[in-house]
């Protein structure tokens, strides 16, 4: 007697192809979805290193405003005189290793930024009107003379795979 169907094996063939072809579009948006998922853990990363790095240039300003005299420049760890030569590339890995560049108690969600100031020298201005802040006498006239400072501040982000660095120039009255 005759089996009434034979089968070949075709359907089974063509469900392995389609299953085959579902399985690489599946793992192909996998790899996608990985990668958007790193790029955003990238970018949130770098820009909360970014703020952390702000929020550590306000704290150094504070730093350079309690200042009594210019005497730390040169004799305290991260202050430095023009042209020191100990002064740190901020490009340099090396640089930010040294924890004395830390301001005390300035951890941010876990993440210490750390810094350096460079003294810049005197900056004189025409009139106090030129000041962008109220710095000294508001009834002084005629020239201002005020020191500046460049401050660099290195901040890590979460993971401690970005760095952000932020540098500003700072004018400051030390005798205020």
């Amino acid at each position: 007697m005759k089996p009434m169907f034979t089968q070949s094996g075709v359907a089974l063939l063509m469900s392995l192809v389609i299953l085959l072809v579902l399985s690489l579009l599946a793992i192909s948006s996998m790899q996608g979805s990985v990668m958007q998922e790193r790029m955003a853990t990238a970018q949130r990363d770098g820009v909360v290193s970014l703020e952390t790095a702000e929020a550590g240039l306000r704290q150094a300003e504070q730093v350079l405003e309690g200042l009594d005299d210019l005497d730390d420049f040169g004799t305290r760890a991260g202050f430095f005189e023009p042209a020191d030569e100990d002064l740190p590339n901020p490009y340099d890995a090396a640089a930010w290793s040294d924890n004395t560049l830390t301001i005390p108690g300035t951890a941010i969600e876990g993440r210490t930024p750390r810094y350096f100031f460079e003294y810049k020298g005197k900056v004189s201005l025409d009139s106090p009107d030129d000041l962008p802040r109220d710095l000294g006498n508001p009834a002084q006239t005629g020239p201002v003379e005020l020191d500046s400072a460049r401050i660099v501040v290195m901040a890590p982000g979460p993971s401690g795979e970005s760095k952000r660095l932020v540098e500003t120039f700072y004018v400051f009255d030390p005798n205020d």
